[in-house]
């Protein structure tokens, strides 16, 4: 037997067990919660009723984030995480609505956490649904996309650097690239619950002037804007143009001027809104903060559960009779 034959027989035997070997096979996570609550300013309801997590290849994990995903109502609702968890501590961000749960720590010990996460609330409004998405990992999840968000805070990042960072992040194999929103639901949450203002995947550069083009994420190549400030909206599209923008500032009869779509920052026009700026962002308030990156809908991307939603139906009523007043959730 010559050496070539020695190094097939080699690799055919032993080297698919070695790459079998060096596989990390992603986390499973379920969660059930689906309840009625009637806050006081003084009670509390956990958000999950029942949770399991699976890793066939990991005992502990890092972190767990647990957000108020739909309804949240910043400076009103709270989760704080109740009782002992000596090698789990908690930290509760306002912007975010989202309480992180920070190990390392076991799998078991991560789901005792999770059922003593309690939300509360002080909101005057005791109507309507908070849904709580409750994530492996760090990045943001939005039950009305199934996509993932993560802010990546980098001061005067130049758009066309932040879509290359963008396309090299990945999380638990899903492929990452400039946040492409396209409905109101997903631009009010990348602007309200992703600290900080930054890039998108929008610019009117790889087509022609005034033609506003998705260019990442499974969106690419899809067109829903065409002008300029008194432009239009495609039909069956979304858009949410700050005040009297894109502009092509500081003259629109000029082209090339701002190509390049960004998260408005908060004391600029409408809360959340988007303006077109240079390629290398402005300065002051229209500076560059970073990017938003968006996980979820590429080819090739793996199915994982590394999420679950469950629910609390805020409502209350009162009931009256002579002697009392009840306040009852239904």
């Amino acid at each position: 037997m010559n050496w070539y034959t020695v190094y097939v027989t080699f690799l055919i035997l032993f080297l698919p067990s070695v790459i079998v070997s060096q596989t990390d096979d992603p986390p499973v996570i379920t969660v059930t919660g689906d309840n009625y609550f009637c806050p006081n300013g003084s009670n509390s309801i956990a958000v999950v009723d029942t949770v399991s997590i699976t890793d066939t290849d990991d005992t502990e994990l890092e972190e767990v984030s647990i957000q108020i995903a739909t309804g949240y109502q910043n400076g009103q609702d709270i989760l704080v995480l109740s009782g002992v968890h000596p090698n789990i501590s908690s930290t509760w961000d306002v912007t975010e609505g989202r309480l992180k749960l920070t190990g390392p720590a076991t799998l078991s010990e991560f789901e005792a956490a999770i059922l003593a996460v309690n939300f509360s609330s002080t909101s005057p409004i005791v109507t309507g649904i908070r849904e709580f998405s409750v994530v492996i990992g760090s990045p943001l999840f939005l039950p009305e996309t199934g996509h993932y968000y993560q802010f990546v805070p980098s001061l005067g990042i130049r758009w066309d650097d932040a879509r290359d960072e963008a396309v090299l992040r990945t999380f638990f194999g899903l492929q990452g690239y400039l946040a492409t929103l396209t409905s109101a639901i997903e631009a009010t949450f990348a602007g309200d619950q992703i600290t900080g203002t930054g890039w998108i995947g929008a610019s009117d550069d790889p087509t022609a002037e005034g033609v506003w083009t998705w260019v990442t994420g499974p969106e690419a190549g899809l067109v829903f804007w065409n002008g300029d400030e008194t432009g239009t909206v495609v039909p069956g599209e979304f858009e949410f143009w700050n005040n009297n923008e894109p502009n092509d500032y500081p003259d629109d009869a000029i082209d090339g001027q701002e190509n390049y779509a960004h998260i408005t920052d908060d004391t600029v026009g409408i809360q959340n809104s988007w303006n077109d700026l240079p390629i290398g962002g402005g300065g002051g308030r229209y500076a560059a903060q970073g990017y938003i990156v968006e996980y979820g809908g590429m080819p090739g991307d793996p199915a994982l559960q590394i999420s679950g939603v469950t629910r609390v139906r805020v409502s209350c009523n009162v009931i009256t009779n002579r002697q009392r007043t009840y306040r009852v959730g239904f």
